[in-house]
Protein backbone atom coordinates (compact mmCIF):
# COMPACT_ATOMS: atom_id res chain seq x y z
CA UNK A 1 0.00 0.00 0.00
CA UNK A 2 1.44 3.89 -0.33
CA UNK A 3 2.04 5.79 2.39
CA UNK A 4 -0.19 9.00 2.85
CA UNK A 5 -0.55 11.94 0.78
CA UNK A 6 0.70 14.99 2.64
CA UNK A 7 -1.07 17.92 3.12
CA UNK A 8 1.67 20.29 3.28
CA UNK A 9 3.50 21.41 0.51
CA UNK A 10 7.02 20.38 -0.36
CA UNK A 11 9.50 21.60 -2.62
CA UNK A 12 11.63 18.98 -4.89
CA UNK A 13 15.19 19.47 -5.97
CA UNK A 14 14.70 17.51 -9.02
CA UNK A 15 15.71 20.31 -12.33
CA UNK A 16 14.27 19.63 -15.56
CA UNK A 17 15.10 17.24 -17.13
CA UNK A 18 15.78 14.88 -14.50
CA UNK A 19 14.45 11.73 -13.26
CA UNK A 20 14.77 11.29 -9.20
CA UNK A 21 14.34 7.94 -7.56
CA UNK A 22 12.98 9.43 -4.39
CA UNK A 23 12.20 13.19 -3.93
CA UNK A 24 14.38 15.44 -2.34
CA UNK A 25 14.27 18.56 0.05
CA UNK A 26 15.57 21.88 -1.04
CA UNK A 27 14.53 22.85 2.40
CA UNK A 28 13.57 21.79 5.48
CA UNK A 29 10.05 20.45 6.84
CA UNK A 30 7.84 22.84 7.75
CA UNK A 31 8.29 23.06 11.79
CA UNK A 32 5.64 23.46 14.40
CA UNK A 33 7.35 26.96 15.44
CA UNK A 34 6.02 28.36 12.10
CA UNK A 35 2.51 28.48 13.84
CA UNK A 36 4.20 30.62 16.54
CA UNK A 37 3.71 33.63 13.81
CA UNK A 38 2.49 36.88 14.29
CA UNK A 39 -1.28 36.79 13.44
CA UNK A 40 -2.58 38.49 10.20
CA UNK A 41 -4.94 41.50 11.66
CA UNK A 42 -5.29 43.34 8.52
CA UNK A 43 -8.76 42.85 7.65
CA UNK A 44 -8.38 44.33 3.88
CA UNK A 45 -6.52 41.42 3.40
CA UNK A 46 -9.43 39.15 3.85
CA UNK A 47 -10.69 37.25 0.70
CA UNK A 48 -13.19 35.56 2.33
CA UNK A 49 -16.51 36.35 2.47
CA UNK A 50 -18.51 36.05 5.61
CA UNK A 51 -22.31 35.81 5.64
CA UNK A 52 -24.26 36.57 8.14
CA UNK A 53 -27.78 35.91 8.93
CA UNK A 54 -30.35 38.91 10.08
CA UNK A 55 -32.51 38.77 12.83
CA UNK A 56 -33.94 40.16 15.95
CA UNK A 57 -30.55 40.47 17.17
CA UNK A 58 -28.96 42.14 13.74
CA UNK A 59 -31.59 43.36 11.48
CA UNK A 60 -32.04 46.74 13.35
CA UNK A 61 -31.09 50.22 12.88
CA UNK A 62 -28.19 50.15 15.21
CA UNK A 63 -26.79 46.78 14.42
CA UNK A 64 -26.85 46.77 11.10
CA UNK A 65 -24.26 49.55 10.52
CA UNK A 66 -22.15 47.34 13.42
CA UNK A 67 -22.00 44.55 11.36
CA UNK A 68 -20.71 46.15 8.76
CA UNK A 69 -18.46 47.73 10.24
CA UNK A 70 -17.38 44.55 11.60
CA UNK A 71 -16.70 42.59 8.57
CA UNK A 72 -19.92 41.13 6.97
CA UNK A 73 -19.97 40.38 3.15
CA UNK A 74 -23.48 39.23 2.54
CA UNK A 75 -26.25 39.03 4.53
CA UNK A 76 -28.74 36.98 4.44
CA UNK A 77 -32.70 37.34 4.85
CA UNK A 78 -34.38 34.49 6.12
CA UNK A 79 -37.75 34.30 4.08
CA UNK A 80 -39.10 32.63 7.07
CA UNK A 81 -39.53 36.26 9.04
CA UNK A 82 -40.93 37.71 5.56
CA UNK A 83 -44.60 37.65 6.29
CA UNK A 84 -44.05 39.69 9.58
CA UNK A 85 -42.98 42.58 7.58
CA UNK A 86 -39.85 42.57 8.23
CA UNK A 87 -37.86 41.85 4.80
CA UNK A 88 -39.59 45.43 3.64
CA UNK A 89 -38.13 47.12 6.85
CA UNK A 90 -34.85 45.20 6.48
CA UNK A 91 -34.09 45.94 2.78
CA UNK A 92 -33.78 49.10 2.13
CA UNK A 93 -31.96 49.51 5.75
CA UNK A 94 -28.59 47.50 4.23
CA UNK A 95 -28.79 49.04 1.19
CA UNK A 96 -28.59 52.75 3.11
CA UNK A 97 -25.53 51.65 5.52
CA UNK A 98 -23.60 50.12 3.20
CA UNK A 99 -23.86 52.83 1.09
CA UNK A 100 -23.33 55.79 4.02
CA UNK A 101 -20.28 53.43 5.06
CA UNK A 102 -18.80 53.34 1.67
CA UNK A 103 -18.18 49.54 1.80
CA UNK A 104 -20.10 46.54 -0.54
CA UNK A 105 -22.16 44.39 0.75
CA UNK A 106 -24.55 42.06 -0.97
CA UNK A 107 -27.60 40.15 -0.36
CA UNK A 108 -29.29 36.74 -0.13
CA UNK A 109 -32.96 35.98 -0.29
CA UNK A 110 -33.08 32.17 1.17
CA UNK A 111 -36.33 30.51 0.30
CA UNK A 112 -37.66 28.83 2.91
CA UNK A 113 -38.54 25.41 0.84
CA UNK A 114 -40.77 22.36 1.89
CA UNK A 115 -41.06 21.78 6.21
CA UNK A 116 -41.92 18.75 7.39
CA UNK A 117 -43.38 18.93 11.00
CA UNK A 118 -46.05 16.59 13.29
CA UNK A 119 -49.04 18.92 14.34
CA UNK A 120 -49.77 19.97 17.43
CA UNK A 121 -50.12 17.67 20.70
CA UNK A 122 -53.61 16.58 21.26
CA UNK A 123 -54.86 19.14 24.48
CA UNK A 124 -55.85 16.13 26.49
CA UNK A 125 -52.54 14.66 26.85
CA UNK A 126 -51.03 15.77 29.96
CA UNK A 127 -47.58 18.01 29.82
CA UNK A 128 -48.21 18.47 25.73
CA UNK A 129 -45.69 15.54 25.43
CA UNK A 130 -46.15 12.01 24.15
CA UNK A 131 -43.85 8.95 24.85
CA UNK A 132 -42.38 7.16 22.12
CA UNK A 133 -40.96 3.76 23.50
CA UNK A 134 -38.87 1.38 21.80
CA UNK A 135 -40.07 -1.43 19.86
CA UNK A 136 -43.75 0.18 20.13
CA UNK A 137 -45.67 0.11 17.13
CA UNK A 138 -47.15 3.52 16.41
CA UNK A 139 -49.23 5.23 13.97
CA UNK A 140 -48.27 7.97 11.51
CA UNK A 141 -50.58 9.82 9.25
CA UNK A 142 -52.07 12.99 7.34
CA UNK A 143 -54.54 14.25 9.98
CA UNK A 144 -57.95 13.00 9.15
CA UNK A 145 -59.83 16.41 10.45
CA UNK A 146 -58.81 19.25 13.00
CA UNK A 147 -59.68 17.03 15.88
CA UNK A 148 -56.77 14.75 14.98
CA UNK A 149 -54.22 15.64 16.81
CA UNK A 150 -50.82 13.60 17.82
CA UNK A 151 -51.15 11.39 20.93
CA UNK A 152 -50.02 8.03 22.44
CA UNK A 153 -49.39 5.90 19.37
CA UNK A 154 -50.24 8.22 16.71
CA UNK A 155 -48.23 10.74 15.33
CA UNK A 156 -50.30 13.43 12.86
CA UNK A 157 -49.08 15.98 10.23
CA UNK A 158 -51.27 18.75 8.91
CA UNK A 159 -52.79 18.28 5.03
CA UNK A 160 -50.15 20.02 2.96
CA UNK A 161 -48.64 19.07 -0.76
CA UNK A 162 -45.33 18.42 0.71
CA UNK A 163 -46.35 16.16 3.17
CA UNK A 164 -48.71 14.32 1.42
CA UNK A 165 -45.84 13.43 -1.01
CA UNK A 166 -43.93 12.27 2.64
CA UNK A 167 -46.31 9.86 3.33
CA UNK A 168 -47.58 8.31 -0.27
CA UNK A 169 -43.99 7.66 -1.14
CA UNK A 170 -43.68 5.72 2.56
CA UNK A 171 -42.33 1.68 1.95
CA UNK A 172 -41.79 -0.81 4.51
CA UNK A 173 -38.45 -0.45 6.06
CA UNK A 174 -38.14 3.15 5.34
CA UNK A 175 -36.30 5.22 8.13
CA UNK A 176 -37.96 8.76 9.63
CA UNK A 177 -35.95 10.49 12.02
CA UNK A 178 -38.03 13.09 13.91
CA UNK A 179 -36.70 15.91 16.00
CA UNK A 180 -33.30 16.74 13.88
CA UNK A 181 -32.48 12.82 14.30
CA UNK A 182 -32.88 12.61 18.09
CA UNK A 183 -35.65 10.14 17.78
CA UNK A 184 -35.89 7.19 14.86
CA UNK A 185 -38.98 5.37 14.13
CA UNK A 186 -39.16 2.64 10.78
CA UNK A 187 -41.94 2.20 8.45
CA UNK A 188 -43.45 -1.36 9.09
CA UNK A 189 -46.33 -1.58 7.66
CA UNK A 190 -48.28 0.38 4.59
CA UNK A 191 -52.10 1.08 5.78
CA UNK A 192 -52.66 3.50 2.73
CA UNK A 193 -51.09 6.54 0.63
CA UNK A 194 -51.81 8.62 3.86
CA UNK A 195 -50.81 6.54 6.82
CA UNK A 196 -48.30 3.45 7.80
CA UNK A 197 -47.35 2.12 10.88
CA UNK A 198 -43.74 2.58 12.00
CA UNK A 199 -41.67 0.73 15.01
CA UNK A 200 -40.01 2.86 17.25
CA UNK A 201 -36.06 2.40 17.07
CA UNK A 202 -35.22 5.16 19.00
CA UNK A 203 -37.53 6.75 21.48
CA UNK A 204 -37.83 9.83 23.92
CA UNK A 205 -40.79 12.86 24.79
CA UNK A 206 -41.96 14.00 21.65
CA UNK A 207 -43.72 17.17 21.25
CA UNK A 208 -45.33 19.19 18.96
CA UNK A 209 -44.58 20.79 15.89
CA UNK A 210 -40.83 18.66 15.29
CA UNK A 211 -39.19 18.99 12.49
CA UNK A 212 -39.17 15.69 10.37
CA UNK A 213 -36.49 14.43 8.09
CA UNK A 214 -36.60 10.98 5.59
CA UNK A 215 -33.17 10.62 4.73
CA UNK A 216 -33.45 7.12 1.84
CA UNK A 217 -36.94 9.13 0.26
CA UNK A 218 -37.16 11.57 -2.87
CA UNK A 219 -40.07 13.20 -2.25
CA UNK A 220 -42.29 13.60 -5.51
CA UNK A 221 -43.14 16.99 -5.13
CA UNK A 222 -42.70 20.88 -6.28
CA UNK A 223 -39.23 22.11 -4.81
CA UNK A 224 -40.84 25.64 -4.32
CA UNK A 225 -43.72 25.76 -1.88
CA UNK A 226 -46.83 28.46 -3.20
CA UNK A 227 -44.95 30.75 -0.39
CA UNK A 228 -41.76 30.09 -1.76
CA UNK A 229 -43.32 31.25 -4.93
CA UNK A 230 -44.71 34.47 -3.48
CA UNK A 231 -41.71 34.93 -1.93
CA UNK A 232 -39.30 34.77 -4.78
CA UNK A 233 -41.63 37.22 -6.83
CA UNK A 234 -41.21 39.43 -4.14
CA UNK A 235 -37.27 39.47 -4.19
CA UNK A 236 -37.66 39.78 -7.76
CA UNK A 237 -39.08 42.89 -7.60
CA UNK A 238 -36.54 44.40 -5.25
CA UNK A 239 -34.43 47.35 -6.14
CA UNK A 240 -31.97 47.76 -6.42
CA UNK A 241 -31.49 43.73 -7.38
CA UNK A 242 -30.51 41.03 -4.72
CA UNK A 243 -27.39 39.32 -5.87
CA UNK A 244 -28.05 35.80 -5.00
CA UNK A 245 -31.60 33.65 -4.05
CA UNK A 246 -31.15 30.45 -2.20
CA UNK A 247 -33.33 27.20 -3.29
CA UNK A 248 -33.72 24.74 0.07
CA UNK A 249 -34.04 21.04 -0.37
CA UNK A 250 -33.44 20.65 -4.09
CA UNK A 251 -33.05 17.14 -4.83
CA UNK A 252 -32.33 16.95 -8.92
CA UNK A 253 -31.29 19.90 -11.59
CA UNK A 254 -35.15 20.09 -12.58
CA UNK A 255 -36.02 22.07 -8.72
CA UNK A 256 -33.83 24.69 -10.08
CA UNK A 257 -35.65 25.00 -13.46
CA UNK A 258 -38.49 26.38 -10.96
CA UNK A 259 -36.60 29.29 -10.26
CA UNK A 260 -35.56 29.60 -13.37
CA UNK A 261 -38.90 29.32 -14.87
CA UNK A 262 -40.55 32.25 -12.73
CA UNK A 263 -37.42 34.40 -13.66
CA UNK A 264 -38.77 33.95 -17.32
CA UNK A 265 -42.39 34.14 -16.33
CA UNK A 266 -41.98 37.54 -14.52
CA UNK A 267 -38.86 38.97 -17.50
CA UNK A 268 -36.45 39.71 -15.38
CA UNK A 269 -33.54 41.06 -17.29
CA UNK A 270 -30.62 38.90 -17.35
CA UNK A 271 -28.66 41.44 -15.89
CA UNK A 272 -30.75 41.76 -12.67
CA UNK A 273 -31.44 37.99 -12.46
CA UNK A 274 -29.68 37.41 -9.11
CA UNK A 275 -27.16 34.07 -9.31
CA UNK A 276 -29.23 30.96 -7.74
CA UNK A 277 -27.73 29.10 -5.07
CA UNK A 278 -29.00 25.72 -4.02
CA UNK A 279 -28.64 24.65 -0.59
CA UNK A 280 -27.51 21.18 -0.42
CA UNK A 281 -29.43 19.46 2.10
CA UNK A 282 -30.28 16.37 0.84
CA UNK A 283 -28.62 13.13 -0.19
CA UNK A 284 -30.32 12.91 -3.17
CA UNK A 285 -28.71 15.78 -4.17
CA UNK A 286 -25.31 14.72 -3.99
CA UNK A 287 -26.02 11.82 -6.51
CA UNK A 288 -27.45 14.97 -8.64
CA UNK A 289 -24.90 17.61 -8.14
CA UNK A 290 -23.95 18.14 -11.81
CA UNK A 291 -27.36 18.77 -12.93
CA UNK A 292 -28.03 21.23 -10.09
CA UNK A 293 -24.65 22.89 -10.71
CA UNK A 294 -25.50 23.10 -14.33
CA UNK A 295 -28.21 25.65 -13.61
CA UNK A 296 -26.63 27.30 -10.76
CA UNK A 297 -24.41 30.27 -10.14
CA UNK A 298 -23.45 29.58 -6.66
CA UNK A 299 -23.66 26.83 -3.64
CA UNK A 300 -24.39 26.27 -0.07
CA UNK A 301 -22.98 22.95 1.70
CA UNK A 302 -26.12 23.49 4.67
CA UNK A 303 -25.07 21.20 6.91
CA UNK A 304 -27.93 21.36 9.25
CA UNK A 305 -30.15 18.96 7.34
CA UNK A 306 -28.03 17.11 5.34
CA UNK A 307 -26.22 16.08 8.84
CA UNK A 308 -29.51 14.75 10.04
CA UNK A 309 -30.00 13.10 6.88
CA UNK A 310 -26.60 11.96 5.38
CA UNK A 311 -25.37 11.79 9.07
CA UNK A 312 -22.60 14.06 10.71
CA UNK A 313 -20.02 11.24 10.40
CA UNK A 314 -20.00 11.53 6.70
CA UNK A 315 -21.23 15.42 6.58
CA UNK A 316 -17.32 16.47 6.51
CA UNK A 317 -16.58 14.11 3.81
CA UNK A 318 -19.19 15.30 1.61
CA UNK A 319 -18.86 18.90 2.29
CA UNK A 320 -15.23 18.75 1.59
CA UNK A 321 -16.19 17.12 -2.29
CA UNK A 322 -18.76 19.45 -2.90
CA UNK A 323 -16.37 22.49 -1.67
CA UNK A 324 -14.03 21.54 -4.35
CA UNK A 325 -16.41 20.79 -7.35
CA UNK A 326 -18.47 23.97 -7.15
CA UNK A 327 -14.77 25.54 -6.82
CA UNK A 328 -13.78 23.77 -10.39
CA UNK A 329 -17.56 24.39 -12.01
CA UNK A 330 -17.29 28.05 -11.86
CA UNK A 331 -19.72 28.11 -8.87
CA UNK A 332 -19.02 31.19 -7.04
CA UNK A 333 -19.52 32.19 -3.64
CA UNK A 334 -19.45 28.64 -2.59
CA UNK A 335 -20.72 29.26 1.09
CA UNK A 336 -20.23 26.32 3.80
CA UNK A 337 -22.84 27.14 7.00
CA UNK A 338 -24.46 25.93 9.93
CA UNK A 339 -22.99 25.79 13.50
CA UNK A 340 -19.76 27.48 12.98
CA UNK A 341 -19.27 29.52 15.37
CA UNK A 342 -22.83 28.13 17.26
CA UNK A 343 -21.31 29.19 21.18
CA UNK A 344 -21.32 32.42 20.17
CA UNK A 345 -25.15 32.44 20.61
CA UNK A 346 -24.35 32.42 24.17
CA UNK A 347 -20.53 32.92 24.93
CA UNK A 348 -18.34 36.12 23.37
CA UNK A 349 -15.65 33.65 22.04
CA UNK A 350 -15.52 30.76 19.76
CA UNK A 351 -14.98 27.20 21.07
CA UNK A 352 -11.35 25.92 19.54
CA UNK A 353 -13.18 23.00 17.74
CA UNK A 354 -15.40 25.99 15.86
CA UNK A 355 -12.46 28.30 15.13
CA UNK A 356 -11.19 24.53 13.76
CA UNK A 357 -14.27 24.21 11.32
CA UNK A 358 -13.60 27.67 9.96
CA UNK A 359 -10.15 27.14 9.29
CA UNK A 360 -10.97 24.53 8.17
CA UNK A 361 -13.44 25.23 5.59
CA UNK A 362 -11.11 28.28 4.31
CA UNK A 363 -8.41 25.64 3.46
CA UNK A 364 -11.50 23.40 1.85
CA UNK A 365 -11.49 26.42 -0.96
CA UNK A 366 -15.16 28.03 0.39
CA UNK A 367 -15.01 31.20 -0.36
CA UNK A 368 -17.74 32.26 2.17
CA UNK A 369 -18.63 31.00 5.80
CA UNK A 370 -22.04 31.51 7.09
CA UNK A 371 -23.27 32.25 10.39
CA UNK A 372 -26.75 31.69 11.54
CA UNK A 373 -28.00 31.71 14.96
CA UNK A 374 -25.01 33.78 15.70
CA UNK A 375 -25.91 36.58 14.20
CA UNK A 376 -29.94 36.41 14.15
CA UNK A 377 -30.57 35.54 17.40
CA UNK A 378 -27.51 35.47 19.43
CA UNK A 379 -26.47 38.19 22.35
CA UNK A 380 -23.02 38.63 19.99
CA UNK A 381 -23.71 39.39 16.51
CA UNK A 382 -20.71 41.95 15.47
CA UNK A 383 -18.54 39.68 18.11
CA UNK A 384 -19.35 36.83 16.40
CA UNK A 385 -18.64 38.50 12.80
CA UNK A 386 -15.45 39.85 14.00
CA UNK A 387 -14.17 36.33 15.54
CA UNK A 388 -15.13 34.14 12.21
CA UNK A 389 -13.25 37.43 9.72
CA UNK A 390 -10.42 36.73 11.86
CA UNK A 391 -10.14 32.80 11.96
CA UNK A 392 -10.97 33.04 8.20
CA UNK A 393 -7.76 35.87 7.70
CA UNK A 394 -5.35 33.94 9.72
CA UNK A 395 -6.02 30.41 7.74
CA UNK A 396 -6.25 32.47 4.35
CA UNK A 397 -2.36 33.91 5.81
CA UNK A 398 -0.70 30.12 6.23
CA UNK A 399 -3.06 28.71 3.44
CA UNK A 400 0.14 28.32 0.81
CA UNK A 401 1.82 25.98 3.21
CA UNK A 402 -0.83 23.40 2.08
CA UNK A 403 -1.71 21.56 -0.86
CA UNK A 404 -4.67 22.67 -2.98
CA UNK A 405 -7.94 20.52 -2.44
CA UNK A 406 -7.02 19.07 -6.16
CA UNK A 407 -3.80 17.92 -5.31
CA UNK A 408 -5.02 16.26 -1.82
CA UNK A 409 -8.93 14.38 -3.20
CA UNK A 410 -9.00 11.48 -5.13
CA UNK A 411 -9.13 12.49 -9.40
CA UNK A 412 -12.32 12.77 -10.87
CA UNK A 413 -14.01 11.47 -7.09
CA UNK A 414 -17.52 12.76 -7.52
CA UNK A 415 -19.56 14.24 -4.50
CA UNK A 416 -22.12 11.79 -4.69
CA UNK A 417 -19.29 9.69 -3.18
CA UNK A 418 -20.27 10.95 0.12
CA UNK A 419 -23.13 8.95 -0.01
CA UNK A 420 -22.31 5.73 0.31
CA UNK A 421 -22.90 3.49 2.94
CA UNK A 422 -21.74 4.46 6.41
CA UNK A 423 -19.21 2.55 8.19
Amino acid sequence: MGGATSLFKRKSSVTRGETAEEPKMSSPPLKTKLANKDQETDDSKRKTLITATLGPASWTEEMIPEMIKAGVNIFRMNCSHRRSGQLEEVYPRIRKYAKELGKKVEVLGDLQGPKFRNGEIDPSVEGGAIELKKGEIIEFAIQKDDKDLTKPGRITMTETTEQVALLKGCRVGLTILLEDGIKEIKCVEVISEREIKCEVIRGGMHKARKGINVPDLEIDCAALTAKDIEDAEFLLQLDPPIEYICISFPQKGADIQELIDIMDRMKIEPSKRPKICPKIEKPQALDNLDDIMDLSQSLMVARGDLGVELGIERTIFAQKLMVKEAVERGLHPVIVATQMMESMIEAPVPTRAEASDVFNAVLDGAHSVMLSGEAATGKYPAETVRAQAAIALEAESVKHHFKEPKDVIEAGLKTKAANKDQE
